[in-house]
């Protein structure tokens, strides 16, 4: 099994299709209401990669010890935004995910859209097994343009 950090496909074809909405201010979507976006953490024996489609909890890391299935509720921190020089990349960002108390392993994270049917967003892998003692954080880059989370050239 593996985890393999990347947008996945899905959410390529959902941005397009406008299934994504990540702004309150988004004038090409009929709802003014912005998507609901969660980050869901797993073990190592998951499969995560650019072809999920979906929040599942197969491989999820396990309910209690300061987790819960499914995962926390993330805050969008900077809303569709373009940089750059020329100004030709959009980008959007989180702020942190913080669990605590907790004392759980993990080696990736999905963010998915629990507003469009758990659509997939992003594969996180975390490059080993981390462990928390009392606190797990999953770090979100700044805001901006070669260093957001997601972005699109």
């Amino acid at each position: 099994m593996a985890i393999t950090q990347t947008i996945t496909n899905s959410f390529k074809t959902d941005v397009l299709s406008g299934g994504m909405n990540f702004s309150t201010s988004n004038r090409a979507l009929t709802a003014s209401t912005q998507d609901v976006f969660k980050i869901a953490l797993y073990t190592s024996l998951a499969s995560l990669d650019a072809t999920t489609t979906a929040y599942t909890t197969l491989n999820e890391v396990a309910n209690g010890n300061g987790y819960t299935t499914g995962g926390l509720t993330l805050t969008v921190t900077q809303v569709p935004t373009t940089g750059g020089s020329p100004t030709t990349t959009a980008y959007i960002n989180f702020a942190n995910a913080v669990w605590t108390p907790a004392t759980f392993s993990a080696a990736g994270a999905l963010i998915y859209n629990s507003s469009n049917a758990n659509r997939s967003v992003a594969i996180l892998s975390f490059g080993a097994t981390k462990t928390a003692a009392g606190t797990f954080t999953v770090q979100f880059p700044p805001a901006g343009v070669g260093s957001s989370i997601i972005q699109i050239a």
